[in-house]
């Protein structure tokens, strides 16, 4: 089995932080450090965001695969980013959101969440 590089994570993260690299060429650019921190933060923000839209059935299976998105931070990036990830799930997760922004949240994980784990795949 082989594990994705950290290049391929840093591809996946590239395309979480499109607002801060907006005016950039669209040529491949490497984010740099405080890049992939934004892209993580606001990954775990927006996932936790989603948790607290989703139906109460629905919560453990986002949780699941929110665990598993951290798991694979950690095995590539490092505790660290897993933490940035981590936290700002946990803060996204006590904001209230009208049925409206739920949509738009849910929509956005799913969107970030289908691009990080075709990024991040295991070759089997």
């Amino acid at each position: 089995m082989h594990r994705p590089s950290s290049f391929l994570l840093f591809v996946a993260i590239t395309a979480l932080t499109a607002p801060v690299m907006a005016n950039t060429a669209k040529s491949y650019i490497v984010p740099t450090e405080e890049q992939i921190d934004t892209g993580l933060k606001n990954f775990g923000y927006l996932a936790g965001l989603a948790l607290g839209c989703v139906a109460v059935d629905q919560k453990a299976q986002l949780e699941t695969e929110a665990l598993n998105i951290n798991s694979q931070i950690s095995r590539t990036l490092g505790s660290d980013r897993a933490f940035f990830y981590a936290t700002s799930f946990g803060y996204g997760s006590n904001i209230e959101l009208n049925q409206q922004e739920c949509t738009e949240a849910l929509a956005n994980f799913e969107k970030r969440a289908a691009v990080f784990h075709q990024d991040t795949r295991e070759d089997k």
